[in-house]
């Protein structure tokens, strides 16, 4: 399985050597086989990126990420047709019915928040809101009806970086600019596994909106949130700048062992396994074949 997370800074030109992917950068040339490669971050507007390497980029499965001139990420590239039976899964993913649909969103919420809570309690915060979360998380109700999901973000979010935070997509304070970054990136790679599975990302399970093509990806991603936070609360300073140090070590996150299904992955891998149960469970409409991180405490 591919594991490497390369970060692309101040390259030339990128292209395709055999089956490798040759780094080009003034009289420097290096090369990585592209089976190791899981994801390219390229961070600068300059380089070059040939269309060979591109296609085969998408028979590897590997998932491009540029970034733009603001070094946020902005648009990441995934094969069309990365499933040799896409219409088959397809097909079976229009047929999941509204009660499996809901009982999942209701399971991936009860998880997200005590998840959330294993966080506060790995960095000993409050145990009165560590209770209000315990009992959010077990009052979740089918499709989250009563937002139990809502209520306890802001608590959440409150306990970590203070009473005067306010969760927005796009803030630039350098809490909201390091979870977004963080965020992004841990899209991006669920993106890559979604389509790779055949899954149609804009199918999603709780997250409906018609103008979101990644509803889906939204929706399997929420259980890994609290891996992004817990580095950004435990690093980041409320007088920081996001430095691409900080951003290169959000990204090496993915690389960080998190439990799942009783065992210790990479986060990669753990995205992985848990996609793979999630097609399962919803074919089979048992969510308690639903593989997940058993809190969001990755290291």
């Amino acid at each position: 399985m591919s594991w490497r997370i390369v970060y692309i800074s101040e390259a030339e030109e990128m292209k395709l050597y055999l089956d490798n992917l040759k780094v080009v950068k003034e009289e420097q040339e290096v090369l990585i086989p592209l089976s190791d490669i899981h994801t390219i971050v390229v961070d600068n507007s300059r380089t070059v990126v040939t269309g060979r390497l591109m296609n085969k980029l998408t028979e590897y499965h590997i998932l491009l990420i540029f970034c733009d001139e603001s070094h946020h990420p902005n648009v990441f590239s995934i094969g069309l047709y990365s499933h040799y039976r896409v219409y088959g899964v397809l097909n079976q993913q229009m047929k999941w019915k509204d009660e499996i649909r809901g009982e999942m969103w209701q399971k991936i919420i009860q998880r997200k928040i005590a998840n959330q809570n294993s966080i506060l309690k790995y960095l000993n915060k409050n145990e009165e809101v560590i209770s209000k979360m315990k009992a959010l998380s077990n009052q979740v109700e089918f499709e989250d009806v009563t937002n139990r999901e809502g209520h306890a973000a802001k608590i959440y979010f409150n306990e970590l970086f203070g009473k005067r935070f306010k969760r927005e997509r796009g803030a630039v304070d350098p809490y909201n600019a390091a979870l977004n970054y963080g965020y992004i990136i841990l899209r991006a790679c669920f993106a890559r596994t979604i389509v790779a599975y055949g899954l149609h990302p804009a199918y999603g399970i709780g997250h409906r909106n018609q103008f979101n093509a990644f509803n889906l990806v939204d929706d399997c991603m929420e259980v890994f949130r609290p891996v992004i936070d817990l580095w950004v609360c435990m690093t980041v300073e409320e007088s920081d700048y996001l430095t691409r140090e900080m951003k290169q070590n959000l990204i090496r996150r993915l690389s960080a062992k998190i439990n799942i299904g009783g065992q210790n992955q990479t986060v990669l891998n753990a995205i992985d396994i848990y996609i793979q149960s999630f097609i399962k469970a919803m074919n089979n409409n048992d969510v308690n074949i639903l593989v997940y991180p058993q809190d969001g405490i990755a290291i």
